[in-house]
């Protein structure tokens, strides 16, 4: 019987042995408040602001990824659901810092009327450019309607019997960038180069066509 007593007692020491830290003063790590990684956390320089240029074919963002390192040094991601259509001039600004001023009502009033530009090549034929539309004014029945590539160019022949030289003009409204109209046996041609790929329409108006483009 004492030696079943002895050996019991020197079987909880030995567990006891196993089970104790080397400093019973050290704090523990909770794995659920802090998970330890091999993962670093780099000293980075505080962050500004990202300018993010769309690619030519973008027409509607959408979602946001976010990739950041947590505390623990773990990268994580967060994604955020935009799902709105979107002008891929414009760059995406991805900021930390307090937005800025709006503009001025007078300058965006400004901007407004100038919206549209207007150039008139021939007496017969005016165009009236707008962010993502042309309104072709005349009163000439289009012949065909097709486009090409590299530039983009959207080709509009339109029957006339006409006699003029080729006119060339260089247009500084985006995405509109050249127009070209020129002389053929029974019709003129317009044609529109593009800042890039476009799905487009055209529409029969009361003066005229309109070209929509997105």
């Amino acid at each position: 019987m004492k030696r079943l007593f002895k050996a019991a007692i020197a079987s909880l020491f030995w567990l006891s042995a196993l089970t104790a830290r080397e400093n019973p003063f050290k704090p523990v790590i909770d794995a659920t408040v802090l998970p330890v990684t091999s993962n670093r956390v780099a000293q980075k320089p505080p962050f500004d602001k990202k300018v993010v240029q769309l690619p030519s074919d973008a027409r509607v963002l959408t979602s946001v990824t976010i990739a950041y390192q947590a505390l623990d040094g773990s990268i994580q991601k967060i994604g955020v659901p935009i799902d709105r259509a979107i002008d891929w001039h414009r760059p995406i600004i991805i900021s930390q810092t307090p937005a800025t001023a709006l503009s001025h009502p007078k300058t965006a009033a400004k901007t407004k009327r100038n919206d549209a530009s207007v150039y008139r090549p021939l007496p017969f034929l005016t165009l009236r450019f707008h962010a993502k539309s042309v309104d072709i004014v005349t009163q000439d029945p289009k012949i065909r309607l097709f486009h090409v590539v590299d530039p983009f160019k959207i080709v509009i022949d339109f029957k006339r019997k006409a006699h003029f030289l080729t006119r060339r003009k260089k247009i500084a409204k985006p995405p509109f960038v050249q127009v070209d109209v020129g002389n053929h046996q029974g019709y003129y041609r317009l044609v529109l180069t593009l800042d890039g790929p476009y799905r487009y329409s055209l529409i029969k108006t009361d003066d005229g066509y309109r070209l929509r483009l997105r």
